[in-house]
């Protein structure tokens, strides 16, 4: 009796599962195959008509809008401005949030509760409710100080970095507390200094929170598109913003649009990769034998 309920069970998580899978794949399958047909293909395809019904396979296969990519919209201009941008707000990210979190797990101080509140209260905000405000920040510091924040990387990433730091040290606070403080304590009595201890210690065994806390800074900077439209300019524009382009008044070249997804999708699915690897071999389980 026990032996069928094991057997059931997995087939419901078998099934499960592979609903799952059906249902994240089918887009991005989909949007493959729009990337190998022409504009023309996907905007006369018709249900009713057997001949114009949607195919996965395309009636006329082409890597034509893979080869003209760049020419109707910058889109290589603007995937190397997120790079740039993602990149410095995921390190800028990973530092800050863990020098916050290890002071959060590790020492006591006047106003340690406020501050975790603090960090807790600015989630409940929507996004929108700061543009102004940092759009007019982004003015009056050029006023005084001549340095030009809005239409340049530094102004995107300092944005981002403050959008991401209160969840990312939230998530790796909790992640260090769990680290035991015999850890550091051991390595005071070898001699190693603070910064010691956070580099070369509590680093290598906070990789899986580290891991999540890049993931969660790097597709949230890629996805944005609120304050890039707002605060970017033909120079620093990005990819959220440039998909965009593809649709104008006159046309939409949704073939050219699914090509250009699929590129963009291609640094988060490295990154997922990579981190996955990073998980596996950063377990603090491990680490802390001995």
């Amino acid at each position: 009796m026990n032996s069928g309920r094991k057997v059931l069970r997995m087939i419901g998580i078998y099934v499960g599962a592979i609903i799952v899978v059906v249902v994240v794949l089918f887009p991005y399958l989909w949007m493959v195959s729009g990337s190998f047909k022409s504009t023309l293909e996907i905007q006369s395809a018709d249900f009713r008509d057997p001949e114009l019904a949607p195919r996965w396979i395309p009636r006329h296969f082409t890597w034509e809008n893979y080869i003209r990519i760049n020419q109707t919209v910058r889109m290589l201009d603007y995937f190397r401005n997120s790079m740039i941008i993602n990149e410095d707000t995921m390190l800028a990210s990973i530092l800050l949030s863990l020098f916050a979190a290890y002071s959060l797990s590790r020492f006591r101080f006047r106003l340690k509760e406020p501050y975790v509140g603090s960090l807790l209260l600015t989630q409940m905000f929507p996004g929108i409710l700061f543009l102004i405000p940092y759009y007019v920040m982004f003015v009056v510091f050029n006023r005084f100080t001549g340095v030009q924040l809005r239409n340049s990387y530094l102004g995107m990433i300092f944005t981002y970095t403050s959008f991401a730091l209160p969840f990312s040290i939230l998530m790796l606070r909790s992640f260090l507390a769990g680290i035991p403080r015999e850890i550091d304590e051991q390595a005071q009595i070898d001699g190693c200094s603070t910064l010691g201890i956070i580099f070369r210690i509590i680093l290598p065994l906070a990789r899986p929170g580290i891991a999540a806390v890049a993931i969660y800074g790097f597709i949230m900077a890629w996805n944005e598109m609120l304050f890039a439209s707002v605060l970017t300019g033909t120079e620093t524009k990005t990819v959220a913003i440039g998909l965009l382009e593809f649709i104008t008044t006159q046309e939409s070249r949704w073939a050219g649009m699914m090509a250009a997804s699929v590129i963009v999708t291609i640094p988060v699915l490295i990154l997922f990769t990579f981190v996955q690897k990073q998980i596996i071999e950063g377990l603090v389980g491990g680490a802390t034998k001995g």
